[in-house]
């Protein structure tokens, strides 16, 4: 049964102004969690909520230990958005179109957050300015209020906005350092020129570029119309106000929207760091130390190398082909049980199960990838499989956006994907967000923690980007492999057949001309776990004859039958061609050759030798071997080599422990 269920968003869409109210608010943080109109979003990283006893609340309608001027009288530090009659997520998503960044002029958020709370206005009526977002210099993210209030920080674009201080000094003052953390001394600065200004400036902290980019993924999920762009001339980002600052949808600085032009927040930002974690591309896994694919030629060739390895080598699953001469439609990637498998790219999730438990995981995530290559759109799909997937709902699920999507959303749909059905969403991830853990395969000769990565496309890829790979048409070829170009490579004895040893003695020292020709080969098939490669067709198979119809059926219901998810349903569900043929591509390859070519990076040629078309006559196979994959076995699990990760988590410090450091404002005003 499928189940289809559509999210704009990871939260529900009709909330009462009741229960987004002051009153109801959250009584704890749930410690990595943002709220939005009134529920809890999950971030990645360290959050301390304004309700919490550690928080900052910006609800506070008197200023913070200080008395005088316009202290004197209670303020409202936000107010309501101009145009949103309802404070409902669906209202807000209709709204909001800007996530603008500032650095804070200050060395930590407490600082900051007094500055900002007793500030006169500019209009000078009324006391205290406000941001949705701190970040501090430890990466912890503080927020001060709920998205549905209107904060004051930018300007004419505070209805349309969601601002964000980071906590940075900002302008280069050597005599300032007795008063400033000591790793002022030594933190790298950058000359920046802003609306034909100069400025000496201090760069950001790698913890806050680390929360800037989980905090700029959550919010881009929520708000469609806050894109992942930024003001630009020529390639380059524009450090000038801009003209109609409201007529800009996406990631600006307090400096684009300051129609005075006294403001050049957020200063050293590092804007390409910031867009090519929004933009770019990720391995599935971590592999060695890399998980975005690098933008330079030097590291690309050394990550590609080590993905290869990691798929040829160390895995069990090979593409196109695995033990018996079975169909294989992607590689697999190696890792330790339970570590995160993430988006390779931008894109929706529009299918996915949580497999039963057993000894071979069967959940999968289908992401649909919408992209421009060379000014050419292109539309491919993304395939991670054997993961593990906590229930929807629980806690080990609140790290997972989609999960927590299902958990907040139709009763049904978290019921059929607790049942093992396939549910069919529309749910937007960005490159690098959680999709799952790494879960176990026990599939035949397939064994061990490692994740089933697959791409595949409806159509031929168009221009130079399709010419980097050998199309072979194998349509025909149904759940065993008739090309016989994809058999000899791996046949070391000649009998038209491979069993496991062969094919990992060829992946992982055999001719180095026939892996690279496989590399970039793209098949035409029908693909392997969907409805069309039923069991009457299994069967039927001339080369299985051998074998007894009780022992065909074992193997059937053994390797293909617990991990079939496309179905006519799903096909009609997403648009997916109903013959279920497509065409599947090596996925390292081809999201190595796209991040290449996003980043203008020429790198030498995958040759290797051409895959042909020629096929094998469909006889009777003298041997078949039915024990790989039927036979029991321990599926190993890797310990990690150097114990647990140190530092993941970052232990936001107790208010009173932050020194408040009051300095002068590094802008005119």
């Amino acid at each position: 049964m499928l189940i289809r269920c559509c999210f704009a968003a990871v939260l529900p869409a009709a909330l009462t102004a009741a229960s987004i109210a002051r009153a109801a608010e959250p009584s704890a943080s749930p410690g990595s969690s943002i709220i939005v109109a009134g529920q809890p979003v999950e971030v990645g990283r360290p959050v301390v909520l304004w309700s919490d006893p550690q928080g900052f609340d910006a609800y506070q309608e008197r200023c913070i230990d200080q008395n005088g001027g316009c202290c004197d009288s209670a303020s409202k530090r936000y107010g309501a958005r101009k145009g949103v009659g309802e404070r409902t997520l669906a209202a807000l998503q209709k709204a909001i179109s800007q996530l603008v960044l500032h650095f804070d002029g200050c060395v930590n958020s407490r600082s900051c957050f007094k500055s900002m709370h007793n500030r006169p206005r500019p209009s000078g009526v009324g006391c205290g300015l406000s941001a949705h977002f701190m970040i501090d210099a430890d990466g912890t993210i503080y927020q001060t209020m709920d998205l549905v209030e209107r904060a004051f920080h930018a300007e004419e674009a505070n209805s349309d906005s969601l601002g964000v201080e980071i906590c940075n000094r900002g302008r280069v003052d050597r005599s300032e350092w007795p008063k400033l953390p000591a790793e002022y001394r030594t933190r790298p600065t950058r000359t920046v020129t802003i609306n034909g200004e100069a400025h000496e400036a201090y760069d950001f902290r790698p913890e806050q570029y680390d929360s800037i980019v989980a905090l700029a993924r959550t919010l881009l999920r929520i708000f469609p119309r806050i894109k992942p762009m930024i003001p630009e001339r020529d390639g380059q980002p524009l450090m000038e106000t801009l003209e109609d600052p409201l007529a800009f949808a996406g990631i600006l600085g307090h400096l684009h929207v300051d129609l005075q032009k006294q403001k050049w927040d957020p200063g050293a930002l590092d804007w390409g760091r910031i867009l090519r974690a929004l933009n770019g591309f990720e391995f599935p896994v971590q592999v060695r130390s890399f998980t975005e694919i690098p933008r330079n030629q030097r590291d690309l060739l050394s990550a590609r190398r080590a993905v290869y390895f990691n798929a040829e080598e160390r895995a069990t699953g090979y593409f196109p082909i695995g033990a018996g001469r079975f169909w294989h439609s992607g590689v697999h990637l190696r890792a330790e049980q339970g570590a995160p498998v993430r988006a390779p790219t931008r894109g929706r999730i529009v299918a996915a199960r949580r497999g039963a438990a057993g000894d071979s995981s069967t959940s999968f995530v289908l992401i649909r990838h919408d992209l421009d290559v060379e000014g050419a759109p292109i539309t491919f799909y993304s395939v991670l499989a054997h993961l593990e997937l906590p229930a929807a709902g629980s806690y080990e699920a609140n790290s997972i956006p989609w999960l927590q999507a299902i958990a907040q959303g139709p009763i049904g749909t978290r019921r059929a994907l607790a049942a093992g059905q396939v549910v069919t969403l529309d749910q937007r991830v960005e490159a690098g967000d959680l999709v799952g853990k790494v879960g176990i395969v026990s599939r035949g000769p397939e064994q061990g923690a490692e994740v089933h990565f697959e791409i595949f496309t409806t159509d031929r890829l168009p221009g130079d980007f399709g010419r980097t790979f050998r199309y072979v048409s194998a349509g025909s070829d149904g759940a065993l492999t008739r090309r016989a170009d994809l058999v000899t490579a791996a046949d070391t004895n000649g009998d038209q057949q491979v069993d496991g040893a062969e094919l990992q003695r060829f992946f992982r020292s055999g001719n180095l001309e026939r892996r690279q020709g496989l590399r970039r080969v793209a098949i035409r098939h029908r693909y392997e776990w969907g409805s069309k490669n039923d069991e009457a067709e299994f069967l039927a198979l001339r080369e299985l004859a051998g074998l007894s119809e009780a022992d065909r059926r074992r193997l059937y219901r053994t390797m293909i039958d617990p991990y079939v998810w496309w179905t006519d349903e799903l096909s009609r569900a997403t648009g997916l061609p109903a013959n279920q043929t497509v065409y599947f591509y090596n996925p390292l390859t081809f999201l190595i050759e796209i991040a290449s070519r996003d980043s203008h990076i020429e790198l030498p040629k995958i040759r290797g030798r051409d895959v042909g078309e020629t096929a094998l006559e469909p006889r009777k196979l003298a041997k078949v071997p039915l024990a790989e994959w039927i036979a029991p076995r321990g599926s190993p699990i890797e310990p990690p080599l150097f114990g647990p990760p140190i530092g993941l988590r970052l232990g936001p410090r107790k208010r009173e422990d932050i020194p408040l450091i009051e300095l002068a404002p590094t802008d005119s005003r």
